[in-house]
């Protein structure tokens, strides 16, 4: 058997004052002195802010780890040969395109990584009298909760489903902020991990977040820095990747739990179609009431500009598209918001060719005069996936009411019968799947969290599957050295 392992190089954090233009200034072998850096709350606070800013580069949850993942799923009926996740579309996952973009969403989550565990390498040493009011349990607590999330999604992409074998090779697990090697963890054990990082994170913050405490916050308490908790990952965002967790190592009891804790107690509720069905450019295109997570996304426009495009030298080539016919049979009901029929959320007609409409999410388009509180905005986790946990963990006693509440809230009057069946329940769910996270990466998930054999695709409104094995769920670990993670090969043991 071969040993992987992954060695971190130290990072640079550069301090700065919090603004839509601060980048967290990021270079190789280069050793700090972290405890200069991180000697006062206003450090910590601004290194945390720094973690979110890398988070949101196309290589992460910018484009490659939301949208691009999409492409691998098979929702769409085209994937422009030209754009970078056509290999993707074609698991090729050895191809030169292929290979740079799973590379650099390795080497960017784990330089990430390697800053959060600055951050709680050096918190955990430090004096929580140094810190105001909640703000210590806070930052420590959405650390140890990035950390946790951040390797949850690379097990996710570079390893096998726990479905199809726990004891398979995972990824690094890396916990430290140091030189020292950090070994492959199983499937098994990294999840393990994952959840003690999670639970600790939970702790924290269930005594600390506003959404828990319920402590008022505003502009004038400490400049305004625990407003919007959506931005941060705050304590029901660490309990809905729990439920994610459990789902994905199949505990079907305790992601119940966890899910239902945050539709009960998060505060999160549904869209109304009074910010939908409005002028295109003042629409809530990504339902913010359902925020659990969320990043803003400055560089949206251009992290998109091809993948989404409507331009038509562009859209031939790279864009993302539905054909009507399959559209018809993702949303049979004409009624449903997301659907064709309404138009909410789909671009005009492409004009790809003369005999079939094609059109594109409009999801994470913006508008000059779009809403404030609606630009650049990426939604990690939604309330409707927690509806769908608890209907899939479920499927007899809440199915079917769930996926009538959903309906309900997305304009459909056609009610699912509550005589359905456990198939026709789990069917159901995922077709609400593929109707509600495009743009989202969460159908590629779910494809994988149950090792399906195979997996639905449309062409000209016909249906058809793509058979599926490990060659095809689990993107390569880089094999060259790159700056912050290096896969090396040792001899057979």
């Amino acid at each position: 058997m071969k040993t992987i392992k992954i060695i971190l190089s130290f990072i640079i954090i550069s301090l700065f004052s919090i603004s839509c233009d601060d980048w967290l200034d990021v270079k190789p072998k280069t050793q700090v002195e972290s405890s200069e850096l991180l000697k006062d709350e206003a450090g910590y606070k601004d290194a945390l802010w720094g973690v979110y800013t890398l988070m949101v580069q196309k290589s992460m949850y910018g484009l490659n780890m939301t949208v691009s993942l999409d492409a691998m799923a098979k929702i769409y009926s085209r994937v422009g040969t030209s754009a970078t996740q056509y290999p993707l579309s074609t698991y090729s996952y050895t191809s030169t395109k292929a290979k740079s973009l799973i590379n650099d969403v390795w080497q960017k989550t784990y330089t990430t990584i390697a800053n959060v565990n600055n951050i709680i390498g050096n918190i955990q040493e430090a004096d929580p009298a140094m810190f105001s009011k909640d703000n210590y349990n806070v930052i420590y607590g959405e650390a140890l909760g990035l950390r946790a999330f951040l390797h949850f999604d690379l097990l996710r992409l570079f390893a096998p489903a726990y479905a199809d074998d726990p004891e398979a090779q995972g990824i690094p697990y890396v916990d430290h902020f140091d030189y020292n090697i950090t070994e492959v963890q199983t499937v098994s054990k990294t999840i393990d991990l994952i959840l003690k990082d999670l639970e600790d994170a939970a702790t924290l913050l269930k005594v600390a977040d506003p959404l828990c405490t319920g402590r008022t916050i505003t502009t004038s308490d400490d400049n305004g820095y625990l407003l919007d908790r959506t931005f941060r990952f705050n304590y029901y965002a660490v309990v809905a990747t729990m439920a994610r967790v459990y789902m994905w190592k199949g505990d079907k009891v305790n992601a119940a739990l966890k899910a239902k804790e945050v539709i009960s107690d998060s505060g999160c509720k549904w869209t109304s179609i009074d910010d939908i069905a409005i002028a295109e450019e003042k629409r809530d295109h990504t339902f913010t009431p359902e925020h659990i997570f969320r990043l803003r996304v400055e560089e949206m426009e251009k992290n998109i500009e091809y993948t989404f495009s409507t331009i038509m030298a562009w859209a031939t080539g790279y864009s993302f598209s539905v054909m009507d016919r399959d559209a018809a049979i993702i949303y049979p009901h004409t009624t449903d918001w997301r659907g064709w029929n309404t138009r909410y959320g789909w671009s005009e007609n492409l004009g790809l060719n003369s005999s079939s409409i094609y059109r594109l999410p409009n999801k994470f388009w913006q508008y000059e005069d779009m809403p404030a509180e609606f630009k650049n905005l990426m939604p990690i986790i939604r309330f409707p996936e927690m509806k769908l946990i608890v209907a899939e963990c479920n499927p007899t006693t809440e199915g079917a009411e769930i996926i009538n509440e959903i309906r309900s809230h997305r304009g459909i009057t056609e009610e699912f019968l509550a005589t359905s069946t456990e198939t026709q329940v789990l069917d159901e769910i995922l077709n609400e799947y593929r109707r509600e996270f495009y743009g989202e990466g969460l159908m590629w998930y779910y494809y994988k969290r149950l090792n399906k054999k195979s997996i639905p695709y449309l062409s000209y409104g016909y249906s058809y599957s793509m058979a599926m094995d490990q060659t095809k769920y689990v993107w390569p670990m880089p094999e060259e050295e790159i700056e912050f993670g290096n896969r090396n090969k040792e001899n057979e043991l």
